[in-house]
């Protein structure tokens, strides 16, 4: 196989997708197919001459026979599609995140082992350009033991009814123009917390753990453009390592969305905002009162276009993912590592389903986890940018 043949599913988000894929030369997108009519006249739009075809059904977009599929479709749909495409012949990319509940997940998983593709989850901040040097400065015992991680998800989402054509609006909007054909969208009623793969995938993979039990709680129910949801969820997970990792999800919050991650040392410390776009370091050769250093490392190397969506991330999860197929290797987010990204957070809500009672987290894999091999892919840095004293603004 010289070039991967590529079919995306969901041409909202998918839309990245159709543009990452067309600026890798190993892949061709030989179509796309989405219900709405806007959506694919954009992608039309987008595939020019490319010779791809647009179509409105997925069995349309399955009989040109790809040989990968993008599943970007909604994320209560995920699991039927991803196991359709596997069972037609194709290799899967699916978006986050990726399963509903846990059964999906042990069909999902099921599906995967019996047909023999190749599936990866779409975790898309796991490349993060900050996190390869989070995990080279661990590996070099910068921080000492590392005991607690954090990470917050703050992303204001209030459209969250959808028009016949597609279109999304707030209730707010769809009561004051007196539309009666709307509806919630699958977002509408997602708990928050199963919504944490943002933060949770990147502390696994730089941290090389696994959960194992957790503890959650939800805020009230207040934001009236949300009602199905929670204002947000907090979650406490304990690791096979013995680390706890805290996880923040808000979807209701009115305020610029952004992504925030922490990791604490017995020897030092480590902090990355997007809305900064740097890190903050303290490690155990820097005296405390000499305060952070500021080490400008962000979203993408600074070689690297940012502009391929979500800081150049989403460009990377193209490549890795048409390079492993075609080089017949695993992909760097295999789908028992998509698992432990997903299944947490499921796992999560039903203790705040329960008023926040510790649950134990399924382990769904065959073999016991013995360490990730995200960056045997992904790769550490050899050099990093200088280290200058961070002055408040």
């Amino acid at each position: 196989m010289d070039k991967l043949k590529v079919g995306i599913l969901g041409l909202r988000r998918g839309l990245t997708h159709v543009r990452n894929f067309l600026a890798i030369e190993e892949a061709e997108v030989i179509g796309a197919a989405d219900r709405f009519p806007a959506c694919r006249e954009r992608a039309e739009e987008l595939m020019g001459e490319s010779g791809g075809k647009v179509v409105p059904e997925y069995d349309d977009l399955l009989a040109m026979k790809p040989d990968a599929i993008v599943v970007a479709s909604n994320g209560k749909q995920q699991v039927e599609h991803s196991c359709q495409a596997m069972e037609a012949g194709c290799h899967v990319l699916s978006e986050i995140p990726g399963a509903d509940t846990e059964d999906e997940l042990i069909r999902l998983r099921d599906a995967v082992e019996r047909t023999g593709m190749t599936y990866m989850a779409g975790e898309n901040s796991c490349f993060l350009d900050f996190l390869r040097y989070w995990r080279k400065w661990i590996l070099e015992d910068r921080f000492g033991p590392i005991s607690i991680a954090e990470a917050e998800y703050l992303h204001y989402l209030p459209a969250t009814v959808c028009l016949p054509d597609g279109s999304r609006l707030t209730p707010s909007e769809a009561k004051a123009q007196g539309r009666t054909d709307c509806e919630p969208i699958w977002r509408a009623d997602q708990p928050p917390i199963q919504y944490l793969t943002h933060d949770l995938g990147p502390l696994l993979e730089v941290l090389d753990d696994r959960c194992v039990s957790v503890t959650c709680r939800s805020a009230p129910w207040r934001c009236k453009e949300a009602p199905l949801r929670s204002d947000g969820q907090i979650a406490l997970l304990h690791t096979a390592k013995g680390m706890l990792i805290k996880i923040m999800v808000t979807l209701n919050t009115r305020r610029p969305s952004e992504h925030r991650y922490r990791l604490f040392g017995t020897e030092g410390s480590a902090e990355w905002f997007s809305y900064e776009g740097f890190c903050r370091r303290l490690d155990r050769d820097r005296e405390e009162k000499e305060g952070w250093e500021r080490i400008d490392i962000g979203s993408a190397a600074l070689d690297q276009d940012t502009s391929t969506g979500h800081g150049g991330t989403d460009l990377k999860l193209a490549r890795h993912f048409t390079n492993a197929v075609l080089e017949g290797r695993p992909a760097p987010i295999d789908v028992y590592r998509g698992i432990e990204y997903a299944l947490p957070g499921i796992i999560a809500n039903r203790s705040a389903e329960l008023g926040g009672v510790p649950l134990a987290i399924p382990d769904l894999r065959r073999e016991p986890f013995t360490g990730t091999a995200f960056w045997e892919t992904v790769g550490l840095p050899d050099e990093e940018p200088p280290a200058v004293a961070y002055t408040k603004p």
